[in-house]
């Protein structure tokens, strides 16, 4: 039986299929709403999502939220993305999308959790300190925030790196955070001028898991950093998504880091 809210089926982590559609519909009325409240030009057409997109966030609440171990946070930051301008959360959408294509065409031995990729972060591992004390509950929980007035989204990846440019790693504690995960925390500006800007880089033991020196972790850090600055200003293929190319180049230049410290080549040298 569908809730009277629409908050309702979070908690049902085995919320039927079907329901779900039913919801995310309900959200998409939710955003013409909220489109025609903001909307300064009356000749700007309504956007709306499409079916096929529909299907998509029913497929990733199946696989990332409903699926798993139940985790607030990682429910505060499903709500949080789902209540994005429609224009933002298609970003995200084509993320997702291309996330998922990667992981189908992924085989070989190595396990599940250990197979080289990057994703949309949803868990909150560190917690958030809102600054804004009138933030509700889930707005805190939430690994995406949301900054309306400002026309920006802060985000992180989870990176699981390539176990096969490995040099070095920490297997020891860690709390939350696998060896051989960094989280890449990113921040999407919207409107006339889009950029991805990059805001930080952590991992287990502060970055020690893999990066036996602490120069080294520095140095990829700046590496990655000088990548998102290029890739988050540049338009792209606009079928890709900018938020997709930016993934992109932050895997392959966290990976080419890991290559060069196993060759014996600094972080900071060669091309990004």
């Amino acid at each position: 039986m569908i809730g009277d809210c629409f908050l309702g089926y979070v908690f049902a982590v085995g919320v039927h299929r079907v329901q779900l559609l039913l919801q995310v519909l309900s959200l998409k009325r939710f955003h013409q709403q909220q489109q025609q409240q903001q909307q300064q030009n009356s000749n700007t057409a309504q956007e709306e999502l499409t079916q096929s997109e529909i299907g998509e966030i029913c497929d990733y609440f199946s696989r990332r939220v409903a699926s798993e171990p139940y985790d607030a946070s990682r429910v505060a930051s499903f709500i949080t993305l789902l209540t994005l301008p429609i224009s933002v959360l298609r970003e995200f959408l084509k993320l997702i999308a291309w996330k998922k294509g990667l992981a189908q065409t992924q085989g070989g031995e190595i396990a599940p959790s250990q197979k080289p990729r990057i994703e949309l972060c949803l868990e909150n591992h560190s917690g958030f300190n809102a600054e804004d004390s009138s933030e509700t509950s889930s707005a805190s929980k939430s690994n995406i925030h949301y900054d309306r007035p400002h026309n920006s989204v802060d985000f992180a990846l989870t990176v699981v790196l390539d176990p096969a440019h490995i040099p070095h790693a920490n297997a020891a504690g860690g709390a939350a955070w696998l060896p051989y995960c960094v989280s890449v925390r990113l921040r999407y500006s919207f409107g006339e001028n889009s950029n991805v800007t990059f805001i930080g880089m952590e991992g287990s033991h502060g970055g020690r898991a893999c990066w036996f020196r602490a120069d080294e972790w520095e140095k990829c850090k700046q590496r990655v950093g000088r990548t998102v600055e290029v890739s988050g200003v540049s338009g792209g293929d606009p079928t890709q998504g900018r938020l997709r190319v930016v993934a992109d180049t932050v895997q392959r230049t966290l990976n080419l880091c890991l290559q060069g410290l196993k060759d014996g080549v600094t972080a900071s040298s060669g091309a990004t």
